[in-house]
């Protein structure tokens, strides 16, 4: 299969979780804590990692970048607890809108970081995506506060660790990024857990099961998808979590699209078309002399 089909078919399902986990948050608001959310997200895809390298036991904790590993978690650990503060305490089509600004953070950090070319179709397709997702989210705006600005700030990290995840896999293995990224936030967020105590049972037999499977996958997802694709070409399919919600108030309630919303998922579908459309495959580890293993996983030599 193609690389760069591949890594549009692993956004598109990281989308599809997505969608449903930020839904979840939504709905659970202030009824369980930040913390307790940040910590059972992370204790899943700590699990998740554990499971993907069963096969090389403990040498999915070896890494020649640890400093870079532990400074990736502690982004993710971050924007994790910005991320689940916004969706909890803004309106959920304001919070979805300044989510989507990642994807111009994306291209920068792109250039900085894995000095990619980030080309004007890239950024085209960035800026028409966005455009979409403004069109569907219809974010108000109405009451600008504090809480607003730290939304913003935060997506920055999403938008960082996302191009972090292609630089650490030059060396390490998807597992190995993805066990890192999340003992960090369990380190982290244990101690504040026991300081705060946990929510009310009722609400988190309803929604713990949740919010334990769609995060950690999808983040999985992602972290593969930018082993087969240039982050700035994937950075517009981070919209595309908005279509399929679209396209699930169709199918489940049975809600035709507004005209701004169809115009909206026209928008990204363009997007997406533009940054790719000149896509190259990026360097993998496994040109550099990395062998394969059997589980799909990738160990260097």
């Amino acid at each position: 299969m193609n690389n760069q089909r591949l890594a549009i078919q692993l956004m598109i399902g990281q989308g599809v979780l997505f969608a449903a986990e930020t839904a979840v948050i939504h709905q659970i608001g202030s009824g369980v804590s930040l913390i307790l959310l940040a910590l059972t997200r992370a204790v899943a895809g700590l699990g998740l990692s554990l499971l993907l390298a069963r096969h090389v036991g403990f040498a999915v904790l070896r890494t020649r970048q640890l400093p870079l590993q532990l400074l990736r978690g502690s982004i993710g650990t971050l924007y994790l607890w910005v991320m689940i503060y916004g969706f909890g305490h803004l309106p959920f089509a304001d919070a979805t809108a300044i989510s989507y600004t990642q994807a111009a953070y994306i291209g920068v950090f792109s250039v900085l970081i894995l000095g990619e070319t980030v080309t004007r179709s890239h950024w085209a397709g960035a800026a028409v995506g966005f455009i979409g997702a403004l069109l569907i989210a219809k974010p108000a705006f109405a009451s600008w506060h504090g809480a607003y600005l730290i939304a913003l700030l935060g997506t920055s990290l999403n938008g960082l660790g996302f191009v972090l995840n292609r630089y650490l896999q030059e060396e390490d293995t998807s597992a190995t990024t993805m066990f890192y990224a999340n003992l960090v936030p369990v380190i982290a967020n244990v101690p504040a857990l026991m300081l705060i105590g946990t929510a009310s049972g009722s609400v988190m037999v309803l929604w713990m099961p949740a919010l334990f499977l769609l995060g950690p996958i999808g983040m999985y997802l992602g972290i593969l998808a930018v082993k087969y694709a240039e982050t700035a070409t994937l950075g517009p399919y981070t919209f595309l979590r908005l279509i399929i919600g679209v396209m699930g108030g169709v199918v489940i309630f049975h809600e035709l699209p507004d005209i701004f919303s169809a115009c909206g998922a026209a928008l990204i579908l363009a997007g997406c078309a533009l940054s790719s459309s000149i896509a190259r495959t990026p360097h993998r580890a496994d040109d550099a002399g990395s062998t394969s293993l059997s589980d799909g996983l990738t160990r260097v030599g």
